[in-house]
């Protein structure tokens, strides 16, 4: 079995046992998806009537001298509130430092050039953690700026939200959403909609076969960062992942200049 077969293989074996609780995962169920973001965004909120109207997966957003985030998946509804919806496998004790960044960087490209603060829309940093990071066992934490005397609401429009990847209570929606995104079979899934996505890229030869083209992006572009980190020049960079995964040197270049833009 040569390399590509062995690969072939394991990939094969890992997107079995893949959830939505990994954000390479979660990308792929919910990229352009606005019928699953709906049905996640409804269950957290408690509603039966928003509207997404845009779902983008992992839109990286470039900090001008400072830190870059890439968000994992980011919404607009009709009422036209933003989302950046997150998964998190452990805490890692900077959650709430982490929403704050990701909440300021989404006011950056929503707020067009030229235009007053007035236009900034009301904002919602969503993660989901499969840990419970709070440690009181309540399925939803949810977080706005307010006065420590008064406790009256600031009015920044901003809120974060954390779900409990522990609620296992199964008899509410929330419940049976977090139990769906734990999932590594569709069989076992409660909600249809995400079911029917799982399905696709675990069950057909498209979906598969799309997945396995993923890991195998992920695998070069972690690649590149490491030598980077170790100082190798671009050039031997170039020349490594040629031979390490079998690429053309057009297909190589690509993957060099997508990191470095």
């Amino acid at each position: 079995m040569d390399y590509k077969e062995r690969v072939r293989e394991q990939d094969l074996q890992k997107i079995q046992q893949l959830r939505i609780f990994d954000d390479e995962f979660l990308k792929e169920i919910f990229d352009g998806n606005t019928e699953a973001t709906e049905l996640v965004l409804n269950i957290v909120f408690g509603r039966n009537d928003l509207k997404v109207m845009k779902v983008i997966g992992q839109r990286e957003i470039k900090g001008i001298e400072g830190h870059s985030v890439r968000l994992d998946i980011m919404a607009q509804d009709s009422e036209n509130h933003a989302y950046d919806i997150e998964v998190q496998r452990q805490d890692s004790g900077w959650l709430p430092l982490r929403a704050r960044y990701n909440s300021s960087m989404m006011d950056t490209v929503l707020l067009p050039s030229g235009e007053d603060y007035s236009k900034l829309i009301p904002t919602y940093v969503i993660f989901f953690i499969e840990t419970d990071t709070v440690g009181d066992k309540r399925p939803l934490h949810h977080y706005v700026m307010r006065d420590i005397e008064t406790n009256d609401l600031l009015g920044d429009e901003r809120h974060i939200m954390f779900v409990n990847g522990e609620n296992d209570d199964e008899s509410t929606r929330l419940g049976k959403l977090v139990h769906d995104f734990k999932c590594t079979s569709a069989d076992d899934m409660y909600y249809d909609v995400l079911a029917k996505r799982v399905r696709h890229f675990k069950e057909t030869e498209g979906g598969v076969s799309y997945m396995s083209k993923i890991m195998d992006e992920v695998r070069i572009e972690a690649t590149i960062d490491t030598l980077r980190d170790v100082g190798i020049s671009e050039s031997e960079i170039k020349e490594k992942i040629m031979v390490k995964f079998k690429l053309s040197e057009k297909e190589a270049k690509n993957y060099m200049e997508k990191k470095i833009a």
